[in-house]
């Protein structure tokens, strides 16, 4: 499945806004009754980024994906809270990711890193991780990944992507939106266990710039909108 982020539309705009304000001033799980099912937002638990070798990188408020020219490439994990076990069936879920900009090396003029779609693929991960351990090579303090930045075969990582949404060039800062229902239904049925997901840029060995997300440790000043990582789920009555 392939969507597309261009500049979102009005209506985009007033549903993630409606998300946030209906449970911006809420902790822990929290619900609502939209007519057509019980609406449940879940709280990123752990995230983090994973570049280089053996760089730990969970301290950061950013999440960052791609490869910015003369750097190695970045992909990102994160988990959100278990679905409620009052969810009889998941009809909708949904990732929301707030991307703040692109980045590139103040030395290097447009020319050399250039601003370029990035096409970012979500994948369901199937092994644990803990966000003060993982790097592109760990996973635990005595477990790697089967290969470096996951295995996309199923070991590491499912091998077919929940969703692609592409980042154009342009692109204001705002919540991207991404559709995890398969992966969100797996973890409701039990056939697979809630390790999070995965984000990468299908095109990240092409030089250009990375793109960052905030994180969960970012912290909203006053009269900023919410940053953070969360995900919905629509479960029917």
């Amino acid at each position: 499945m392939q969507s597309f982020f261009v500049m979102a539309s009005t209506s985009t705009l007033f549903l993630i806004a409606g998300l946030i304000a209906l449970y911006s001033h809420v902790n822990g799980l929290t619900s609502e009754d939209t007519g057509t099912g019980i609406l449940w937002r879940l709280e990123d638990t752990q995230d983090v980024w994973l570049e280089g070798n053996s760089n730990q990188m969970n301290t950061l408020d950013q999440l960052l994906v791609a490869k910015a020219t003369g750097f190695p490439k970045k992909r990102f994990l994160v988990q959100f809270e278990d679905i409620p076990v009052k969810c009889s069936k998941v009809l909708q879920a949904k990732m929301y990711l707030y991307f703040h900009r692109s980045a590139k090396a103040s030395w290097h003029p447009p020319s050399v890193a250039p601003m370029i779609a990035r096409p970012l693929a979500v994948h369901q991960v199937n092994a644990q991780w803990l966000e003060n351990v993982a790097t592109s090579v760990k996973r635990l303090a005595l477990d790697n990944w089967f290969l470096p930045y996951l295995a996309l075969n199923g070991v590491d990582a499912a091998s077919i992507a929940q969703d692609t949404v592409t980042w154009f060039p342009g692109q204001p800062s705002g919540y991207m939106e991404f559709d995890i229902i398969g992966a969100a239904t797996n973890w409701k049925q039990g056939t697979a266990t809630n390790y999070g997901l995965l984000v990468w840029a299908t095109n990240e060995s092409v030089d250009g710039r990375d793109l960052r997300f905030y994180s969960r440790r970012h912290t909203e000043s006053t009269g900023c909108p919410e940053t953070k990582p969360f995900m919905t789920v629509l479960c029917g009555y």
